[in-house]
């Protein structure tokens, strides 16, 4: 059975899987400036982008599919949603690591804070 970088990205899954990351982190830094510009917290931030990342799914299925339909919309998001619990299944899953990381992160930046 393959692993997941592989369904996702085929047979380049090293190079496009490194290059999706690339690109998440840079994502990543864009939107930390634009909250950060506008004010937007944390807790609104998340249903925000949730938000554009459904209108940006919804929008590609209108301009890539040969005959656009509300019930293949339909279908397509059902696609979607299933990506979604998908990503939060793995989350969940590494939910220990994630946290280990985030304290190790703070308890660096409180150093650095110190430091200056």
């Amino acid at each position: 059975m393959p692993d997941d970088k592989d369904d996702l990205f085929g047979e380049d899954g090293d190079d496009a899987f490194h290059d999706f990351d690339r690109l998440t982190e840079i994502l990543f830094q864009r939107v930390v400036e634009f909250a950060e510009e506008e004010g937007v917290s944390d807790e609104l931030l998340s249903p925000l982008l949730l938000r554009l990342s459904l209108t940006s799914r919804m929008m590609a299925y209108a301009a890539t599919a040969a005959k656009p339909s509300s019930g293949g919309l339909k279908l397509d998001l059902d696609r979607f949603r299933r990506d979604i619990e998908d990503l939060i299944r793995a989350a969940k899953k590494d939910a220990d690591g994630f946290i280990a990381h985030a304290k190790e992160s703070m308890a660096a930046a409180e150093l650095d804070e110190d430091e200056s």
